[in-house]
């Protein structure tokens, strides 16, 4: 999928995004769950990826 993104759209996207990777570490660290780190560690991946694709530092 192509998707067409002003440069604003691009930040605030971006800024979205390294808040939900923010909160998403903090949830990493005080999961017990191993199974549940695990999910969360992918989530944080897919962010990071996603992050990497919109020309930010993920």
């Amino acid at each position: 999928m192509n998707l067409s993104l002003s440069d604003a759209e691009v930040k605030l996207l971006q800024q979205l995004l390294h808040g939900d990777l923010s909160r998403l570490l903090l949830e990493i660290a005080h999961t017990d769950s191993r199974s549940m780190r695990e999910g969360l560690q992918a989530r944080e991946g897919v962010l990071h990826g996603i992050i990497e694709k919109l020309g930010g530092k993920g």
